[in-house]
């Protein structure tokens, strides 16, 4: 990636003073720059669906990471970069969920970057909690030989409806400040967006409150959050990135866990084939019910009306169920 960023580099400096006669085909090579809106780019979708449901059709939102793919997996291409570098504002998760974003702001202008996990009541990462090891001694490289560490704290913000609250405060602000001609359209929406997220709340959160101390079996450790609101207790399969497969030792002691505990489901991401937590349902005498980590949608899902708020609600149902 540095040697990429490097050549970047490069190539901006050697075509910094073409770039603006160039701007009658910049002009017609996208609708953006023809209606004069400002672009705003989100690093991944919870973002992009809480962007454009608070500045509806005032900017133009994009996700720079394509749907379907993973935020732990993605890397940004020379494209990207200069994407990046041309828009109003880049929205993040923060808290190094975007292993690029340090090689974006030797390319970006670093005020247009904005973290969005500020004012949040964050939960330390235990580097030792459920680090499975592998039969090989890669250490959960990738084939692109890079390694995904996850920083001091928890990046899964997003799956807790309160966190989001701040979360959508945040990008309000932040957009609020670029374009203050429409900051009260912006402040309007987004305390329409805080009142839907408020209310999902609040509807599960009695059901929860029967169910404390109650134990999830969950695809990866991306659930601290939401247990932590609603007083329950996750066992993760995989670790925070979900980079690494469970060694049998780890399997073993989620079987005897749930077995201890009396759980009879075991969740999958709702996007994956759920090949371990399948095995471990089927060891416990149990089921595999889908859940949502909401790190991308996918075309079907959009096409079928499916956003954050249902699938979030999806994921509430299934939980409850698993309790029955």
């Amino acid at each position: 990636m540095k040697k990429i960023l490097a050549i970047f580099l490069s190539i901006l400096m050697l075509t910094s003073c073409a770039t603006k006669p160039e701007n009658k085909e910049n002009k017609e090579g996208t609708s953006t720059k023809e209606e004069g809106k400002k672009v705003v780019y989100t690093s991944f979708y919870p973002i992009e669906f809480a962007t454009k449901e608070i500045v509806k059709d005032k900017m133009e939102v994009k996700s720079i990471i394509p749907g379907g793919v993973e935020v732990h997996d993605w890397e940004p291409s020379l494209k990207d970069m200069e994407n990046l570098k041309e828009s109003k504002l880049v929205l993040i998760n923060g808290l190094e969920l975007e292993s690029w974003i340090e090689d974006a702001k030797k390319v970006v202008d670093n005020d247009k970057i904005v973290d969005l996990s500020d004012g949040i009541d964050l939960i330390k990462a235990d580097e030792d909690d459920h680090d499975h090891a592998h039969d090989d001694d890669h250490d959960h490289d990738n084939e692109d030989g890079h390694h995904h560490h996850h920083g001091e704290f928890d990046p899964h913000v997003w799956l807790s409806l309160r966190n989001f609250q701040i979360v959508s405060k945040n990008i309000c602000e932040a957009v609020s400040n670029a374009d203050p001609e429409n900051k009260e359209f912006y402040e309007k929406n987004y305390e329409e967006f805080k009142n839907k997220l408020d209310e999902l709340d609040k509807k599960y959160a009695g059901e929860f409150e029967k169910n404390k101390g109650k134990h999830i079996i969950v695809p990866h450790e991306a659930f601290g959050y939401m247990a932590r609101d609603y007083g329950l207790v996750q066992i993760p399969i995989e670790n925070l990135t979900s980079d690494s497969e469970p060694d049998l030792k780890t399997i073993a002691s989620i079987v005897d866990t749930a077995k201890s505990e009396g759980i009879k489901t075991v969740f999958y991401e709702g996007e994956g084939s759920g090949k371990v937590p399948q095995t471990i349902a089927k060891e416990i005498g149990g089921k595999a019910m889908p859940i949502h980590t909401l790190e991308f949608i996918t075309d079907e899902q959009e096409k079928n009306g499916e956003n954050y708020l249902t699938m979030m609600e999806e994921n509430f149902n299934n939980i409850l169920e698993s309790f029955k």
